[in-house]
């Protein structure tokens, strides 16, 4: 929610006004409130930040809304997922072919 310094609230026409105010001044397309909430969750996800942070920061009811709205923006999130098992599997691979179960080979090399 937009507010002034001390917390109160700003009236919601008077942060239109001034957003398309803006907007016009900078030649920029005629955009809604609504429009910067979009920007600021795509902003959040796009910079990684936890999709259950998102959905709190955006009041969501549950974080199935949140994803359901979002999801598209989260390719990295699969790529992500992707590393981390070929990570695991090649720190798996190692330990076998060195004959250390315990990992103390890669201890000892890190």
């Amino acid at each position: 929610a937009f507010c002034h310094p001390d917390g109160s609230p700003l009236r919601p026409q008077g942060v239109l006004v001034e957003l398309r105010w803006r907007a016009a001044e900078l030649g920029l397309l005629r955009i809604g409130v609504h429009d910067l909430r979009h920007t600021a969750a795509t902003i959040m996800i796009s910079s990684r930040v936890p999709l259950a942070v998102v959905s709190k920061t955006l009041r969501h009811s549950t974080l199935a809304t949140t994803v359901n709205l979002y999801g598209h923006l989260l390719p990295h999130a699969a790529r992500d997922a992707v590393t981390a098992i070929d990570t695991a599997l090649e720190r798996a691979d190692r330990k076998h072919a060195t004959g250390d179960p315990g990992g103390a080979s890669e201890q000892r090399a890190a």
